[in-house]
């Protein structure tokens, strides 16, 4: 499972809440052998799910040059491997070059969504057989396929532990009601990004659907899916989570770039600076970073920027690194 596990729970709440995903370049795809054209429809398989990651929109709206790379997704491919899971299914896992998928976007005027994104917990009810449940570890078969549609869009997801704490606060007839009063009270002592509150239902016809919300950065956005199968219906809701973030934190560079100057304090070792100059500059956004002066443990740097500071802040801000004090001044944390 990729969700954040909950024995990270305390160190979330003392540190930042953004999570670095890791495996924003590579995917696993089923493959039914090991045979040459098995290999280069997966890989091509691969590549669009990896587009899809690192942009957050859909695969619909990708451009021709997009497709056409697809074609040719060979030459993108940093190493692959075949593996077996339990059940004894292929798979081939495919890590793709990160310098070359992030020029195909930008050379495409496509978004690219940076590894440090929002921590998004996910409270889920499901009805099933006829009984209303929530989902957690308790619930195998649901918990995977609504990790794994938030997965395949690089949303990291924190989820509740469900103990007597929030069996208290939130009761499953009040999750099922979306009642956001006590979805928000329970949700306090996860301190995440984001919530994704929800359930899942059979209709009379057969289908699946999902109605919920989405709370992030104080504004609530109404989400809901109805498809033939639940699988497809958790993609749909993952698309709408993941097209919202990426509106906020994914950068689309259109070639120009603006100055900004910004002071840095408690940068007090060679260390410090050393990480803070490549914090700054793995951020999509900011294209090259320049010392203008050093004065003790603080520095002025000029950052020429694919989009406005405010939007690189929004990212910056996720996970803590640097604090804004209240004379508009930034504070490294090491």
């Amino acid at each position: 499972m990729r969700a954040v596990s909950l024995v990270m729970l305390l160190c979330l709440s003392m540190l930042g809440h953004a999570v670095t995903v890791s495996d924003l370049y590579s995917v696993s795809v089923p493959v039914e052998d090991q045979t040459m054209s098995s290999r280069q429809a997966a890989t091509q398989m691969a590549m669009k799910l990896v587009v899809v990651k690192v942009s957050g929109i859909s695969a619909s709206t990708a451009r021709e040059p997009v497709q056409q790379a697809v074609n040719a997704a060979d030459r993108y491919v940093k190493s692959f491997r075949f593996n077996r899971d339990d059940d004894n299914n292929l798979y081939l896992k495919v890590v793709f070059a990160p310098n070359l998928i992030d020029k195909l976007l930008t050379d495409a005027h496509l978004p690219v969504w940076g590894k440090s994104r929002p921590l998004v917990l996910l409270w889920a009810g499901v009805e099933d057989d006829q009984q209303r449940r929530r989902v957690s570890a308790d619930t195998p078969d649901w918990y995977r396929l609504f990790d794994q549609a938030l997965a395949e869009r690089g949303i990291p997801v924190l989820w509740p532990s469900l103990d007597l704490e929030d069996d208290a606060a939130l009761p499953l007839e009040r999750l099922w009601g979306l009642f956001r009063s006590d979805i928000d009270k329970a949700s306090q002592r996860y301190r995440a990004d984001a919530v994704l509150a929800g359930r899942m239902s059979p209709t009379l016809n057969g289908e699946w659907r999902y109605s919920g919300f989405f709370e992030h950065n104080g504004e609530v956005q109404d989400i809901s899916a109805r498809a033939e199968t639940a699988d497809v219906v958790l993609r749909q809701v993952a698309e709408q989570i993941a097209a919202s973030m990426s509106s906020q934190y994914a950068v689309i560079n259109d070639g120009t770039t603006a100055g900004h100057e910004i002071r840095i304090s408690g940068v007090k070792s060679f260390r410090a600076y050393h990480d803070l100059l490549a914090y700054l500059q793995a951020n999509v956004a900011v294209n090259n970073v320049r010392v203008r002066a050093v004065h003790q443990n603080d520095l002025v740097l000029d950052l020429d920027l694919s989009a406005d500071w405010s939007q690189v802040w929004a990212t910056l801000s996720l996970d803590n690194r640097l604090l804004l004090s209240a004379q508009g001044d930034y504070i490294w944390q090491p």
